[in-house]
């Protein structure tokens, strides 16, 4: 009988070890964190505050230039790959790190609690929908839901919050992206600086509760693994 090689016998062993799956249980619900006590309610569009926030979008699309356009259109997609894939580089992909993807994933979807009845409470138009003076960059129109809290803000600094416990040499760089990528929303039209805003408090509310779960921790720590070994940084 041959000898198994070493190759042969390492990949018997991955083949017998069933491959990391996370949690199939909410890492936050409704009942952990205060969501509507905590988050502050948007301002009127008559407001003094409101009049401001159309402002910065006015002002923003009027340096509307060929570069901005582009940025706005590849941050459309709502995913950790196109929000940290400048900082981690080329090589930040799904094939390369699926449960990474996977679980932010999970904790947007998860975060979703604290943002999704907040933007029925209000039900606050989008300023594209508000003002005709607000143009809406090319595929932005179809979002048409509630605008406060921005979804994408609160995901952009769930990325950030996340991502930068997991890689801390990187932190500063992603909060720098978490932010581009809010104002590329606003510039769009279809988000307010203020809807920017309760997204990123969004965010903050539940992570913070996301950490005090034993399931979020024991996901975290695997989903840090693979990317810190992805990126070739010490463990």
């Amino acid at each position: 009988m041959r000898k198994l090689t070493m190759a042969s016998i390492t990949a018997l062993c991955l083949a017998a070890s069933p491959a990391f799956s996370l949690s199939d249980k909410p890492y936050i619900t409704v009942a952990d964190v205060d969501f509507p006590g905590l988050l502050p309610p948007p301002p009127t569009e008559s407001s003094m505050a409101g009049k401001l926030d159309l402002q910065a979008i006015l002002d923003m699309q009027k340096t509307m230039n060929p570069a901005r356009e582009a940025a706005i259109q590849r941050d459309l997609p709502q995913d950790v790959y196109t929000i940290a894939g400048s900082v981690f580089g080329p090589g930040f992909t799904k094939e390369k790190f699926p449960l990474t993807g996977a679980f932010i994933d999970k904790v947007v979807k998860d975060g979703g609690v604290g943002v999704g009845p907040i933007k029925q409470k209000y039900k606050k138009l989008r300023p594209f929908q508000f003002s005709k003076d607000v143009k809406s960059a090319a595929n932005v129109a179809t979002a048409t839901g509630p605008t406060y809290p921005s979804g994408h803000s609160s995901t952009a600094f769930e990325v950030a919050l996340v991502l930068g416990m997991m890689v801390p040499e990187k932190r500063d760089a992603l909060y720098e992206r978490g932010w581009e990528y809010t104002l590329n929303r606003v510039a769009s039209g279809a988000a307010y600086p203020s809807d920017a805003e309760g997204g990123h408090i969004a965010a903050s509310l539940a992570i913070a509760g996301m950490l005090k779960n034993p399931e979020f921790r024991t996901d975290f720590e695997s989903v840090k693994a693979e990317l810190r070994k992805g990126l070739g940084l010490p463990s």
